[in-house]
């Protein structure tokens, strides 16, 4: 074991033996008080296992159990001093069973964000390389036990690393990918939850209900709308991540799915002044690097009008 691995399963220890004292009635506020202060972070695991041993069920339990005890105890004085050690025992018992879980939750999440129109691209603590689209946030929370990704906004294309005994999961808006090691793209647009696969296999499911996960394997992409998963279908080319190269391949989509592609490029509002061009629907390959053009463009092509502000790009008919 590492010395940074011994200091750490230690500091782990006296937070659970300080957890057990203060589940059996015996503290030194002084040496507590010292204790916490000896190190960052202590405060946070004394808190995280007491409120484990504070769970209903632990403590019904605890409860039911120093009941026999102290009957037991009425007619044998010598056991009375045990109770409270005993139940600290059952508490540290919990701790020791949960203690991997309450570990990972304490794990600092690192956070990543790009501006509107920045493509960058990260390499999380596992070796998993993340290229984000323009106005995109992650985080991420890496332990020797789990890999846990949020997408908070935007559009991210992630080449996972392999790891059979931690699943990777990225949470988005409603929906949770769970892989293994491949290569995908998720992306969040407004209500939607956007996938395409690259390489391998994902589990795509609706987060909480994992009663009806859908797998989509590579070339095929996937949607989350309206609470459900749709079934895969064909991914034509590498259409799913052009974004990367600052493309956009449209086919046969609504312009109310367009803006959200568009909005990740420029920091003026897109606005459809008028709800019927929400269905319209367009098609081309365009340039991202001028969502303005691109609009005026499909203006021209569609039957509608963009007006320009310091604020905002607006859709409206002719």
């Amino acid at each position: 074991m590492t010395t940074t691995g011994y200091l750490q399963d230690q500091e782990d220890e006296d937070a659970a033996l300080w957890v057990a004292r203060h589940m059996g009635g015996v503290v030194d506020a002084n040496a507590f008080a010292q204790w916490l202060a000896g190190a960052p972070g202590r405060r946070a695991k004394f808190d995280a296992l007491l409120a484990t041993c504070m769970d209903d069920a632990v403590v019904d339990g605890m409860r039911l159990y120093e009941q026999r005890e102290r009957a037991r105890a009425a007619t044998r004085p010598d056991r009375r001093f045990a109770i409270g050690a005993l139940a600290a025992a059952a508490c540290l018992a919990v701790v020791a069973f949960s203690w991997p879980q309450l570990r990972s939750g304490l794990t600092p999440a690192q956070t990543y964000a790009t501006a509107a129109g920045e493509v960058r691209d990260v390499t999380l603590a596992d070796g998993t390389t993340v290229t984000m689209n323009g106005a995109t946030r992650i985080s991420a929370r890496i332990d020797e036990h789990r890999r846990e990704i949020a997408l908070k906004a935007g559009e991210a294309l992630f080449d996972v690393r392999h790891d059979e005994a931690r699943p990777f999961t990225v949470a988005a808006g409603s929906g949770q990918v769970t892989v293994l090691g491949t290569r995908f793209d998720l992306a969040l647009n407004d209500d939607r939850v956007d996938l395409a696969v690259d390489r391998g296999l994902v589990r795509f499911e609706k987060s909480g209900d994992a009663s009806s996960p859908v797998l989509v394997r590579a070339a095929h992409r996937s949607q989350l709308v309206d609470g459900r998963v749709a079934a895969p279908s064909t991914l034509a080319g590498a259409a799913g991540n052009d974004w990367r190269g600052g493309w956009l391949q449209v086919s046969d989509m609504p312009i109310g799915q367009l803006v959200p592609r568009l909005q990740r490029w420029t920091s003026l509002k897109i606005v459809v002044e008028d709800q019927f061009l929400l269905d319209k629907r367009v098609a081309g390959r365009f340039r991202l690097s001028d969502p303005a053009v691109v609009l005026d463009n499909l203006g021209v092509l569609y039957g509608f009008k963009v007006r320009r502000t310091d604020q905002a790009l607006t859709l409206a008919r002719r």
